[in-house]
């Protein structure tokens, strides 16, 4: 598939199955490849990210009273490398707001593309959506752009101190030796967005789980 024949992709990230399976419909229908998720906790939205790398991302609080976590959800969004266009979704008065004065640093951080309150109007919902997609470059899925995006990953691991990185279509893998002296590896997928750190026993033989990341900068500081 070219780039002229690429639906554009939206992530929902919401509570309300309601909402999500109507939006999801109308959204749709417009030509829209649509994701959503439910469960509004950081990891359950940096692996949907790392892996849908979506064009815009729709985003609401799990919090019933204020905006809350979604704040710095927005916040990391926007400081990703590639940064997502997002849309804050919501039906919080006070923080609708104050996302629409942009004065407060949390406002400023998380960039939002624009700013649709619920209960909405599917016009306003599917001009905002459109605005945002225009906004961000579409991640490019080719075999080329892949091999890309791993020879700047081997700079980034080579710049923070790996000592010996593989790359390959099976296995992705980078050794590091922390500030104990332990030596670490660090596995990566790049269609799943994520990354595994594992330590070696005193032995040097067997491999221990540290952690599961879907941050590259997570990742490393736990290797290093």
């Amino acid at each position: 598939m070219n780039d002229a024949d690429r639906r554009p992709t939206v992530l929902i990230i919401d509570v309300d199955l309601d909402i999500v399976e109507v939006v999801s419909a109308v959204l749709g229908d417009e030509g829209y490849d649509v994701s959503a998720i439910d469960a509004i906790d950081g990891e359950t939205i940096a692996r949907a990210i790392g892996q849908l790398e979506p064009d815009c991302i729709l985003l609401d609080s799990v919090d019933a009273v204020e905006y809350g976590e979604a704040w710095r959800t927005a916040a990391r969004i926007h400081g990703r490398g590639r940064p997502i266009p997002t849309v804050m979704f919501t039906a919080h008065v006070r923080d609708i707001e104050e996302a629409k004065e942009g004065t407060t640093d949390r406002s400023v951080g998380a960039g939002f593309a624009s700013i649709v309150p619920k209960p909405f109007h599917l016009d306003e919902l599917l001009e905002a959506v459109e605005q945002a997609v225009g906004q961000g470059a579409a991640f490019d899925r080719s075999l080329v752009a892949e091999r890309a995006r791993t020879r700047q990953l081997v700079k980034g691991l080579t710049k923070a101190g790996a000592i010996d990185i593989a790359p390959s279509k099976r296995r992705e893998w980078a050794n590091f030796r922390n500030a104990t002296g332990d030596e670490m590896q660090l596995y990566w997928w790049q269609r799943a967005g994520q990354y595994l750190v594992a330590r070696y026993d005193a032995d040097g033989e067997r491999l221990e789980g540290v952690g599961r990341f879907f941050d590259l900068e997570d990742a490393v500081q736990a290797a290093t």
